[in-house]
């Protein structure tokens, strides 16, 4: 995930404070359903001076209408903000990483659901339209 990617960069790499990269990531108009997210949880770290881990679960918590995913999915992107900012540079990375690879699976199933659904849906929709044609006969 690119967003993944940039955060890493801003904090392991230019030594960003993580409010500060939260607040670049989300006014960065590319990451579009994540930017209030990130933005929103930059400036709660800063104005309540609230943890990463807090404010992120805050902020997860608050926007839970903005993106349709299931509770699984909820549950891991919680468990990555209680991660963040709790270790050093070389561990924060680490720990980015293995969230990179996480959502990446997250994506495959995803896919692999629509995939299934997908043909599960027209598969559904030609027979209904069998159905009205067999009931107009």
């Amino acid at each position: 995930m690119e967003i993944l990617l940039n955060l890493k960069n801003r904090i392991c790499s230019l030594g960003i404070p993580l409010h500060a990269a939260f607040e670049d990531i989300g006014t960065d108009k590319t990451v579009e359903l994540w930017s209030e997210i990130f933005l929103n949880c930059g400036q709660i770290m800063k104005e309540q001076r609230l943890d990463a881990g807090s404010a992120w679960k805050k902020v997860i918590s608050e926007n839970r209408g903005l993106l349709p995913l299931e509770q699984a999915d909820w549950d891991s992107i919680n468990d990555f903000g209680e991660l963040l900012g709790k270790s050093d540079r070389l561990n924060q990375e680490s720990v980015l990483d293995m969230a990179r690879e996480s959502i990446a699976l997250l994506e495959k199933k995803a896919e692999e659901a629509m995939k299934t659904k997908g043909k599960l849906y027209r598969n559904l929709g030609a027979l209904c339209g069998a159905a009205v044609v067999i009931v107009l006969i």
